[in-house]
């Protein structure tokens, strides 16, 4: 089960650390901290969806 979970989450980590610069979380506290990995995330998410959408958008599927 443990290399299941991180097999999923992984990847995640990987593409924001090689490819979209976080390297380093540049703030003070946890809260801060925890901010700037949700806008991450959101970030990794928006460009997932947005490649999904321009896929859809030209197999013609609805």
């Amino acid at each position: 089960m443990k290399g299941k979970r991180q097999s999923t989450v992984e990847p995640v980590f990987g593409t924001l650390t090689q490819f979209m610069g976080l390297r380093k979380i540049n703030t003070i506290g946890l809260a801060q901290a925890d901010k700037v990995m949700h806008l991450s995330a959101m970030a990794y998410n928006l460009k997932k969806y947005l490649k999904f959408e321009k896929k859809r958008s030209k197999s013609g599927a609805v």
